[in-house]
């Protein structure tokens, strides 16, 4: 029997909280999430989305609620403890790729290996292969600035794989790309999902990345309003 992986307890994210300006960003989520479960989370732009994906990555403070990662409750975790977690379990694609300009597509991908203490030719072999399997062969040793927007998008995917986290988080990861090249990316990710037991929660836009996932969670105005088998 699956473990539950992810857990969430009536979690609410408040921005101004207390002020004329107050939105309810995320209210009263109720959600469990199996390990090596793929899911896929949609609605409309502003519903709550990305603000979610925040929470449970630990990039965001709750207002209320609780956030239950493998187990253990995170919600009350300081920031030292937040970003650990984020090191050791959870892979986060972010929408706007945050690669480092100063760095190669290589040193890019292998920054969270050399921050987890591994040896500088383990970490470049696997960023190699990683960066190989999503069709940036040539474009290993380019810097961001000489990169397409797609090349940069499969680069933080490539960064967000190469720890092997238990978790992936991706905000929008094929928004960049191109059918072929999203239907690659989909692909390594069922790969590694059924390979590494991996869990996957994966906002999108796409009803066809939706179709590919286990199961699709709609949100809209912060509240899940519907759950199906993709």
């Amino acid at each position: 029997m699956r473990k539950v992986m992810l857990e969430l307890k009536d979690v609410t994210k408040i921005y101004n909280e207390g002020t004329a300006r107050e939105v309810v960003a995320v209210e009263n989520i109720n959600l469990k999430i199996m390990e090596g479960e793929m899911v896929a989370l949609m609605g409309p732009s502003g519903s709550g989305k990305s603000t979610l994906l925040n929470l449970i990555g630990g990039l965001t403070p709750v207002t209320s609620g609780e956030i239950i990662v493998d187990g253990k409750n995170v919600t009350s975790f300081s920031d030292e403890m937040r970003a650990a977690l984020r090191r050791d379990k959870i892979g986060y694609i972010f929408q706007h790729f945050n690669l480092l300009d100063f760095l190669t597509a290589a040193q890019n991908v292998m920054l969270p290996l050399l921050i987890q203490g591994e040896t500088f030719a383990v970490a470049r072999r696997r960023a190699v292969m990683i960066l190989r399997e999503l069709g940036l062969g040539g474009r290993i040793d380019h810097y961001p600035n000489e990169l397409s927007g797609g090349q940069e998008q499969r680069v933080a995917i490539a960064r967000s794989l190469i720890t092997r986290p238990a978790i992936l988080l991706g905000d929008e990861p094929t928004g960049d790309l191109d059918l072929e090249s999203s239907t690659d990316v989909m692909r390594l990710f069922r790969r590694v999902n059924q390979e590494e037991n991996q869990t996957l929660l994966l906002v999108t836009h796409s009803e066809y990345i939706g179709s590919l996932c286990d199961r699709i969670l709609r949100i809209d105005d912060g509240k899940i309003v519907e759950e199906v088998k993709a």
